[in-house]
């Protein structure tokens, strides 16, 4: 009896012990310490950076005229600006606050504010933009010819279709 007595009061219990939810200043004190708008405009000029050396690396071994080059240039002129303009800090912190809001606990919340505000966690900060960019560069050689592949297979369906008409 006492043990199922003890075992009813335990889940009774349990909705109150449920984790508190973290708070919008705890989340904006997180994404402050570890510097996320500042990590947001740091990278969109390396994606910028990697959608060129991408487009470099397709078009390599495809005769381009002046013309089609220009083209080419714009079209990812208009995606850089299109990526800067939607990706605006304005737009990216709401996001940030849902998914953590939804992910994380008051508790889980006080533990990564405690570790990404040390002199520790500032260093993962620092350095995890350089393992990150170094993770991307190693991929590209990895997707690389599969893109070409693509283009590849695209350009003989097309050729294929046009033979068809």
């Amino acid at each position: 009896m006492t043990r199922f007595l003890l075992a009813l009061l335990l889940a009774l219990a349990t909705p109150l012990a449920h984790a508190a939810a973290p708070t919008d200043a705890q989340i904006d004190r997180l994404l402050d310490v570890m510097r996320m708008r500042q990590a947001l405009e740091t990278m969109l000029p390396q994606v910028e950076a990697m959608q060129q050396q991408m487009f470099e690396r397709m078009t390599a071994d495809t005769p381009m005229s002046a013309e089609q080059r220009a083209l080419a240039q714009r079209i990812l002129a208009r995606t850089s600006q299109n990526l800067r303009n939607t990706l605006t800090w304005g737009k990216l912190a709401p996001i940030y606050r849902d998914v953590y809001r939804t992910t994380f606990d008051a508790q889980d919340m006080d533990a990564m504010i405690d570790f990404y505000g040390s002199a520790a966690g500032q260093r993962v900060l620092e350095k995890m933009p350089k393992a990150m960019q170094a993770t991307m560069a190693a991929t590209q050689t990895l997707v690389a010819p599969m893109m070409q592949q693509m283009q590849k297979d695209i350009a003989e369906e097309l050729q294929q279709a046009q033979d068809k008409s």
